[in-house]
């Protein structure tokens, strides 16, 4: 008898960066090919990410994440920054959920609760996030939630380029809750 899958989200920790690192390499190795130079993507990704989520997650105070777990593997993960723009408010700084699992609506749980978190630390603040402009199936996911692209500039790439973004916006965190409620459970998870 096969056994389903359980899904369940938990606050991210420090001890969770060489997860993350590993999910974040495997995530932009897969959506940003074409995006950022292969060179880059193909280079030793994960220890760089790891280095990144190290320092990120050393320093709490910065913002929460949260992590999505499929029978406890690491399969997404979202991370939050509050109120760091006096405009913009909460950046969600990233959101990834692994090729495999998307269309589950892991990606939409995980902002739903980043809305949650915010409604309650920031709720006078906007929410928002950067996407590349050729990302385009982030960039529809984000508008079937409810986010708004109001900016496009050039910005720096992680691979040194600089390289054309939307900021992505809800106006409070109310919106961006509306426009991600989460699915009814689907089969298997």
């Amino acid at each position: 008898m096969e056994q389903a899958s359980t899904l369940h989200f938990r606050a991210i920790t420090a001890h969770d960066a060489p997860a993350i690192a590993r999910l974040h390499a495997t995530s932009w190795r897969t959506a940003y090919r074409g995006i950022l130079t292969d060179a880059y993507l193909d280079d030793d990704l994960e220890s760089e990410r790891r280095s990144v989520w190290t320092a990120k997650l050393s320093a709490p105070e910065a913002g929460p994440g949260w992590l999505a777990l499929v029978n406890d593997g690491a399969v997404g993960f979202v991370y939050v920054r509050p109120r760091e723009d006096a405009h913009w408010g909460t950046l969600v700084d990233n959101l990834h959920v692994l090729p495999g699992h998307q269309g589950l609506g892991i990606g939409r749980r995980l902002l739903h609760t980043v809305g949650g978190w915010a409604a309650a630390h920031a709720p006078d603040a906007r929410v928002h996030l950067w996407v590349f402009a050729d990302n385009t199936p982030a960039r529809g996911f984000y508008a079937h939630v409810g986010g708004s692209e109001v900016e496009f500039v050039d910005r720096a790439a992680s691979d040194g380029r600089d390289l054309p973004e939307y900021r992505v916006a809800w106006n409070s965190p109310a919106a961006l809750i509306a426009g991600t409620v989460p699915f009814r459970r689907q089969a298997g998870l």
